[in-house]
């Protein structure tokens, strides 16, 4: 009689403990900013990029100047964003801080 309880039991213990073994950890997908954080990560990371190469990142433009002094990171510089005027806040080129006053 205690076999009835005991297999079942078992086969349960096992079917958990495999899905513990196999490494599977299950996670909600990213959200739209942590996505968008990802794909400009890869973007700047990219070993295809030569020296003059624009990335559109989630925080701006940036023109890849080539790897760094220590051969393993890679150096860009800010582009302004071609969409803002050249007076407007917000755009690195601006003659005005993004709080409004203008630049020193």
């Amino acid at each position: 009689m205690w076999k009835a309880f005991v297999v079942p039991a078992a086969l349960i213990l096992s079917a958990a403990v495999h899905g513990q073994e196999s490494g599977r950890i299950r996670r909600p997908p990213p959200s739209a900013a942590e996505a968008a954080r990802i794909a400009s990560d890869m973007a700047m990371n990219d070993t295809l990029l030569q020296k003059g190469d624009i990335v559109v990142t989630d925080r701006g433009f940036f023109v890849f100047r080539g790897p760094a002094a220590d051969g393993v990171t890679n150096e860009f510089a800010r582009v302004p964003d071609p969409a803002l005027p050249a007076n407007q806040p917000g755009n690195p080129a601006a003659k005005h801080r993004s709080d409004g006053r203008r630049a020193n």
